[in-house]
């Protein structure tokens, strides 16, 4: 049996003292305390601001100043390898087979019936819930599941077990500490099980089967318990997904925003009198109103559920005290909560880039040896110590952004002649067979970028984080900050392999895909890149359409296909350059999580600054885990465009 990690008091303090807090500052700015009170726990008590935009949101709202009490469950979330594998399965199973009943949720074992509380007693539910995991000890060594599977039913069932009965007991210890604050929760009392498919046609039956059947049930697994909660609402209706933006042209219509989600009574859409359009209430604004049924489509129920705490209940990765979620950070859910560091560390702080929540022991530093500058990356002699890393790196400032989409025609004379208008304009461009207007779509970085890439790479040598193989995105601003961080690191012969699966989720790219300079054309710039290397994917493979989930699932696959090259050729670090998304989209499900919804992954990357760093290290399992970056984060103030002639002005 593995130990427990004992809550540290000033930790849950805290976070009582911050939830605390806020509400005083909600009242304070003059939003009533049952809205104040409700909007937290929403939101997840993720904070002040989150709170108050959450009241703005709901002012029209019918049900806001109602009393009405959320819903709450507590599930035990697979994450690591198994959690993969059964998100690909619940990928596979909806795109040969159709939506099942398992769509409606994520990957999970229901714990106890949904249970009421009144907004206002929030905190002393998580209070209960934290104080019974920590006084519960040790978790048990392994959850046993197997397969069962019906005519009309296909899951894996716990066996009874120790950690049968030791989920059961902490169900029980809830459950009475629960009673006392005056909420009734009622534990699981049949066999616990994780449904996979069910509701399906009874011809699906085989290949639903045969898909469930692929799932490693020994794999490795780190064991979660959640506790969600949801609007009343939600439970007794349909969800969809909007798709698209539109602005209404009549009162009775809603205006749709793209990852909202509508509301509809479930087990039919309400048409309105026009054919096509339907009745349903908006979750980001509770408002009813009409919409086109085009503009949406169904999803599941969690994607509006808030995440407000997640303990590890497994041997892989102690029992830790509740810490309260993020702002946007949801995993089959609106919001997902911060994983809880180990008690070993005992240096934290809050990451610059957004993505970290523990740092590492002090000591991780000297677990690195200098390479030689000049590395190979065909074979690789690793000359370090300890497990592998994957340094992800956003690129570098952007010209189109520092200047504006109207540098292209500041910059370039009706020859098509580059001028540099300003310091921070680049020295040079790369000629292009398209001409300066690939630029549009392809932007280069700036001087400052240049810096920054440059420092970066200087940390990585200072700080001796040896590089043995350097992937990038196809784009010009990530090739070139990868090239500025290689001349950081005192990196000569070292070859930047580009790889098209790398660049940033498409449904960004609002004119399509760009026409990426060629390798060839890259190295004949003067950047170090490698002409010789053949890509895993090729952007002809990529769908310009594709959705978040598809994003994300490109991004892993890609990961794991380079982190597997990378064992055969012997092993050693690997630096993405990429985009803000690349940071988690690259790291997300090989650390165990989900794919985030877009207004997560939108909300996440306006976070990310220009070079922000995330690192992953590699366990002896062949796990992997965020870890706190080797160096700080890159920071400076900005630096607005300057006039001369404002001098000869007159007061």
């Amino acid at each position: 049996m593995a130990a427990v990690a004992a809550a540290r008091p000033r930790n849950r303090a805290s976070t009582i003292k911050q939830a605390n807090d806020a509400l005083g500052v909600l009242v304070e700015m003059g939003f009533p305390r049952n809205r104040a009170e409700k909007a937290l726990a929403a939101t997840g008590e993720q904070g002040v601001q989150a709170a108050a935009d959450w009241i703005l949101a709901h002012v029209f709202d019918p049900d806001l100043d109602k009393p009405i009490a959320r819903e709450y469950v507590l599930y035990a979330f697979p994450g690591g390898a198994l959690g993969s594998q059964l998100e690909d399965l619940w990928a596979d199973s909806l795109a040969q087979c159709g939506r099942n009943g398992a769509h409606k949720s994520f990957p999970h074992i229901t714990l106890c019936q949904f249970f009421n509380c009144a907004d206002s007693k929030l905190p002393q539910l998580l209070r209960g819930v934290a104080s019974s995991v920590t006084a519960m000890g040790d978790t048990p060594e392994k959850y046993n599941l197997k397969f069962y599977s019906s005519g009309s039913y296909i899951g894996l069932f716990l066996e009874d077990q120790p950690a049968t009965k030791w989920l059961k007991n902490i169900l029980q210890k809830i459950a009475t500490e629960l009673a006392k604050i005056g909420v009734q929760m009622e534990p699981h009392k049949k066999q616990l099980h994780m449904t996979l498919a069910y509701q399906f046609h009874a011809d699906q039956q085989k290949t639903l089967e045969a898909l469930c059947r692929k799932v490693d049930v020994q794999a490795p697994v780190k064991w979660e318990l959640r506790l969600y909660s949801r609007d009343p609402r939600v439970g007794t209706s349909e969800v969809y997904r909007v798709l698209y933006s539109l602005n209404p042209r009549n009162d009775d219509e809603l205006e749709l925003n793209e990852d909202d989600f509508m509301l509809l009574p479930a087990g039919e859409k309400a048409s309105a009198e026009s054919e096509g359009w339907y009745v349903g209430t908006s979750f980001m604004t509770g408002v009813t109103g009409v919409f086109p049924g085009n503009y949406v489509e169904k999803c599941a129920e969690t994607d509006c559920w808030t995440n407000h705490r997640t303990w590890r209940i497994s041997r892989e990765q102690a029992a830790g005290p509740e810490v309260p979620p993020t702002v946007g950070r949801r995993e089959g859910s609106r919001f997902k909560s911060r994983e809880v560091p180990g008690e070993g560390d005992k240096k934290n702080y809050e990451s610059p880039e957004g993505l970290l929540d523990s740092g590492r022991d002090s000591h991780g530093y000297a677990q690195i040896q200098k390479r030689k500058a000049g590395g190979s990356q065909t074979k690789v002699a690793v000359d370090r110590l300890g497990p592998r890393l994957v340094v992800m790196v956003r690129h570098a400032e952007r010209v189109d952004i520092t200047f504006g989409h109207q540098w292209l025609q500041y910059s370039f004379d009706k020859d098509n002649s580059y001028h540099r208008r300003n310091l921070n304009m680049p020295k040079t461009v790369p000629i292009r067979k398209g001409g300066p207007a690939e630029f549009k779509g392809d932007t280069p970085i700036t001087e400052m970028g240049i810096v920054q890439a440059r420092l970066t790479g200087e940390a990585l040598s200072e700080q001796a984080v040896p590089i043995h193989f350097i992937y990038s995105s196809p784009a010009l601003r990530c090739v070139q900050t990868a090239d500025a961080i290689l001349k950081g690191m005192g990196e000569t012969k070292m070859k930047i392999r580009i790889e098209q699966g790398l660049f940033e989720w498409l449904a960004w790219c609002r004119d399509g895909i760009p026409a990426f300079m060629t390798p060839e054309e890259l190295a004949a710039s003067g950047l170090q890149v490698d002409t010789s290397y053949k890509g895993f994917m090729h952007i002809g493979q990529l769908n310009p359409k594709e959705k978040p989930e598809d994003y994300f699932r490109r991004s892993h696959k890609l990961t794991m296909h380079l982190m597997a090259e990378g064992k055969k050729a012997g092993g050693g670090n690997t630096l993405f350059v990429g985009h803000a998304g690349t940071l988690d989209a690259c790291s997300r499900q090989l650390t165990g999580a989900t794919p985030r919804t877009a207004q997560e992954l939108t909300s996440l990357v306006q976070k990310v600054p220009y070079c922000g760093v995330a690192t992953m290290e590699e366990d002896d399992t062949g796990s992997w885990s965020l870890i706190c970056p080797h160096f700080p984060t890159l920071t400076h103030a900005p630096n607005p465009r300057y006039d001369w002639r404002t001098l000869r002005q007159q007061q």
